[in-house]
């Protein structure tokens, strides 16, 4: 059974009680194990959880002129590996969301509707979330890193350095190949004859280079264009909103 833990921050107590309810509903529905926090307080979120949200269920106008893609940018930078979903009653916050990493944008109108839909996904890239990466590092140290918080490896001399979204580094004698023949094959590609990524982590793709949402920027070569953009773009297809 999936245990899935939400948070919604809305400034509308009735709308954190319908949202709240639906969500209910969907998990009794699907056998899911439901953890749900919900607050009309952005700061709540930060004081009263003592563990990351698997998603965040976030309205972008919120009390005192607070806003809601502000609050989401803190929770990229403390909880990385949070979905977000925006659920607004304003089409016109679609283009501002896009400065965040999220899940989803969905009307409140359309919320009940679009409800199974939105789920799945957060469903499905949970289960990519949970799989680690468990190795031994040069200064044998045992490690167990979450795939999905991987940004990307770098293959210097006899070692290769494995980058972490937070900025921290894990260093293996492993060469690439290994790495990535124990990784989820949809997820993780060469770009470059040294560097392999992450594509959940690729923000945007130049002629020579890969810029990665922790800010790091990683080569792409000639010789591996051709298989990363299609790579990149079967990604895309399938995570797409």
């Amino acid at each position: 059974m999936d245990q899935v833990r939400v948070a919604i921050c809305d400034d509308s107590e009735d709308w954190l009680s319908r949202e709240a309810r639906l969500l209910h509903d969907y998990a009794d529905g699907q056998g899911v194990t439901l953890s749900l926090f919900a607050h009309s307080l952005s700061g709540k979120l930060f004081e009263e959880l003592d563990k990351a949200p698997d998603a965040l269920f976030c309205d972008i106008e919120l009390q005192d002129d607070e806003s809601g893609i502000d609050l989401v940018r803190a929770v990229n930078r403390r909880w990385p590996a949070c979905q977000v979903v925006y659920v607004t009653n304003y089409l016109r916050y679609a283009p501002e969301v896009y400065v965040t990493d999220h899940l989803w944008f969905v009307m409140k109108d359309q919320f009940e509707e679009r409800l199974p839909e939105v789920m799945g996904k957060l469903r499905a890239q949970m289960r990519e979330r949970v799989e680690h990466l468990s190795l031994t590092t040069t200064d044998r140290a045992m490690a167990s890193l979450p795939c999905a918080e991987i940004s990307f490896f770098e293959r210097r001399g006899r070692t290769t350095t494995i980058n972490m979204l937070d900025g921290s580094q894990h260093v293996v004698s492993e060469r690439l190949g290994e790495l990535l023949g124990r990784l989820p094959e949809s997820a993780f590609v060469r770009s470059h004859g040294s560097y392999a990524v992450n594509l959940g982590q690729v923000r945007l793709v130049q002629s020579d280079m890969l810029m990665m949402a922790n800010g790091a920027k990683v080569p792409l070569s000639r010789r591996f264009s051709r298989s990363f953009r299609n790579r990149f773009l079967i990604w895309c297809d399938n995570h797409a909103i």
